[in-house]
């Protein structure tokens, strides 16, 4: 057998035993700690830029979603009204990224704001596959206008320790 037979050979033994470590499919957010990795990553880049200061600052006010969560009135809202606030905030987080990279043209933030917005748009393509019920028509989830890169980060972190937490615990136990 040559060389490129063996090669052959060797992967199709590899493909039906399964590899470990290589999923078969996206990574779910079922798995705490792919959840764990985003909060991770965006604690890093609100703690990097805490102290950034006016190269820091926005041109003009950016949406983001209002991370506060009322324990008393998340428990009444049934899930689809859960995942709407939730994926709709996830959505105004990418946007409000994609808006901070566009305002705030200064080469030493481009990493982490790059950073951010993939691991922002990662997640929102993850969230949109937590199975849950069809959401209801409503309103746009709270909003608040931020004026720092810094606060924005914040304002991200803090909603995926909150609000997405919460989501994918409940969602997760079905």
């Amino acid at each position: 057998m040559g060389a490129m037979g063996a090669v052959g050979l060797c992967a199709l033994v590899l493909m039906l035993l399964g590899v470990p470590g290589r999923p078969d499919g996206p990574p779910s957010l079922c798995d705490r700690r792919v959840m764990e990795r985003f909060i991770l990553e965006a604690r890093d880049a609100e703690r990097g830029l805490a102290s950034c200061g006016p190269p820091c600052d926005l041109p003009e006010a950016v949406a983001v979603p209002d991370p506060g969560v009322n324990f008393n009135d998340w428990q009444r809202m049934d899930a689809g009204a859960r995942a709407r606030e939730v994926g709709g905030g996830q959505a105004v987080l990418v946007a409000a990224i994609l808006r901070a990279r566009e305002l705030l043209p200064d080469p030493r933030l481009r990493p982490t704001l790059d950073r951010a917005y993939s691991a922002a748009r990662s997640l929102a393509r993850l969230l949109r596959g937590v199975p849950t019920p069809d959401p209801p028509r409503a309103d746009p989830p709270p909003r608040l206008r931020v004026r720092t890169l810094a606060r924005l980060l914040g304002v991200h972190s803090s909603f995926l320790r909150g609000k997405v937490r919460l989501f994918l615990a409940d969602a997760c136990r079905r």
